[in-house]
């Protein structure tokens, strides 16, 4: 039997029902929560064929089911599908699901069989969120050797459900065009659900990504000259450049990888081009905000005297997730940052993801896209 390839959520229950004989325990739970639900219903039998590949149509009713349950009509309604008749039982879920349908055309299908990326890209819109919640872009490249077989259309719907934990892969590979089960189908919708309600903490570790850690704290793997000759070739702005040394000169006095910080840099700035929200005249080096900041705009992030004070500020921060001492006088939000129950707890650049923002991935992207180019660079 081929085994499931997003993250299993048995608990050891055992349902009671019989409608079903094959070994499905790794699915209890999520098929119990289902039935429950009502999400998830048998045949004329009684038999729910958790066995048998999920079709368009039984896609549409679970996911409806399941997050969009109010906008299943009643009464007569008229699909805009040229295949699906007005008496087909499943007409109610597939006239409000075809907003969730990244591709459509004037045919549903309704018998045809679904595919891993087609229902993660359904499962995130109808889970309330949209592309524009994409976080990294990359994280497919990096982490599966096939996320070249993603569809183009479905791509960035992809990345979400995977940055979220809603999907994962197994042993590099993502498998976008496999069929699912119905089994397999309910511990997607039950996983979702469970962390949409709070109850189940998504880890990086359960992004499916691959796995590394790189610590924060130790000497410099490269010398800011080569740092420097890096971000010129990276096209970065002058300020960028000629900040490097003062990010050399605080690793030391520190103890935390001064690269790490530079490359947090380059990510948070654009190379010192500052396109986002802080000002260069912010000297704000990191994206840190006030103690006080309501939202994203310019005035919720620090402002600091100097472009000097906005590095020292920079590796303060850090020191606060790290466990260190700050050098000289800290900025509020360092203040605010070390009283966090799970301050002083990150060793890695992995694990600044889902604490210095609520991208699980954030400290592997820093990775991937700055550190590593800018470590190969130097090898050159």
């Amino acid at each position: 039997m081929k085994k499931i390839i997003v993250a299993i959520l048995a608990t050891g229950v055992i349902l009671s029902s019989t409608a079903y004989a094959d070994d499905y325990s790794w699915a209890d739970d999520a098929v119990k929560y289902c039935q429950q639900q009502s999400i998830l219903t048998g045949d004329e039998h009684g038999e729910l064929n958790l066995g048998e590949n999920m079709t368009r149509e039984q896609m549409a009713k679970m996911l409806m089911e399941t997050f969009c349950s109010e906008e299943i009509v009643g009464g007569i309604e008229l699909s805009d599908f040229s295949d699906i008749l007005q008496s087909r039982w499943s007409v109610p879920y597939i006239v409000p699901f075809k907003k969730y349908m990244k591709k459509s055309d004037e045919f549903f299908k309704p018998e045809q069989k679904v595919t891993r990326e087609e229902f993660a890209s359904s499962l995130v819109l109808a889970s309330g969120l949209s592309e524009g919640n994409i976080r990294n872009r990359n994280i497919l490249s990096e982490n599966f050797s096939d996320a070249g077989e993603v569809d183009k259309e479905y791509k960035t719907l992809l990345c979400i459900a995977v940055e979220r934990g809603y999907m994962k892969g197994a042993e590099e590979k993502l498998r976008p065009k496999d069929l699912l089960t119905r089994a397999e189908v309910c511990t997607f919708l039950y996983r979702v659900k469970q962390i949409n309600d709070g109850k189940l903490t998504v880890i990086p570790a359960d992004l499916g990504v691959i796995q590394s850690e790189t610590p924060m704290i130790g000497s410099a793997q490269i010398t800011v000259e080569q740092a420097q000759q890096w971000a010129c070739e990276k096209g970065a702005a002058d300020i960028f450049i000629e900040i490097a040394p003062i990010y050399w000169k605080y690793g030391s006095l520190s103890g935390i990888r001064p690269e790490l910080l530079y490359a947090q840099a380059a990510k948070e700035t654009g190379f010192g081009k500052y396109t986002g929200a802080v000002k260069p005249e912010q000297n704000n080096w990191a994206g840190i905000k006030t103690a006080t900041a309501t939202g994203d705009a310019t005035e919720d992030h620090e402002t600091f005297l100097t472009p000097d004070d906005g590095v020292r500020g920079h590796f303060n921060h850090m020191s606060a997730y790290v466990g260190l001492q700050p050098i000289g006088e800290p900025h509020a939000r360092y203040n605010s940052v070390s009283k966090i129950a799970w301050a002083g707890t990150v060793t890695t650049l992995e694990g600044l993801g889902g604490k210095w923002c609520p991208d699980l991935y954030y400290g592997f992207s820093i990775l991937h896209d700055f550190v590593e180019p800018m470590l190969s660079a130097q090898a050159e």
